[in-house]
Order: C-alpha cells, then structure tokens, then sequence
C-alpha cells in the first residue's frame, strides 16, 4: 500500500515534516556559509523543534501498533 502512496504523492505527516526538515536544514547551511550567523541560529533552532516534534510523533506511531 506504501509504494502507492507513494505513486500518487501522498506523504504521511512524518514524510511531510522530514521533507519540512531537511529544507530547514539547507537555509542554516546556507545563512551560515553566507556569514549571517543569527539567521543560521534561528534556522537550526527551528530545525531541532521539529526534529522533536517527529521523534515524539514516531513514538506515538510505536506505541499504537
């Protein structure tokens, strides 16, 4: 049943905040190569909230099988 959601797009909402995730990931790396350290700071906080978020959404997962 996955590779079909896969076919059609369809992302669960683990998928959908890890994709968030990684574009998050990219602008830290990017504010900081470009020197904006404070931007970079903001980025990478926003990005361990989230990392949170999904760890805790995955145990949930855990738990209810």
């Amino acid at each position: 049943m996955k590779w079909l959601f896969r076919l059609l797009g369809i992302k669960s909402s683990i998928e959908k905040k890890k994709d968030r995730l990684i574009l998050i990931q990219k602008n830290a790396f990017n504010a900081q190569r470009n020197g904006d350290l404070r931007l970079a700071g903001k980025y990478l906080l926003e990005a361990e909230i989230l990392e949170t978020k999904i760890l805790e959404e995955m145990e949930e997962n855990n738990e209810r099988r």
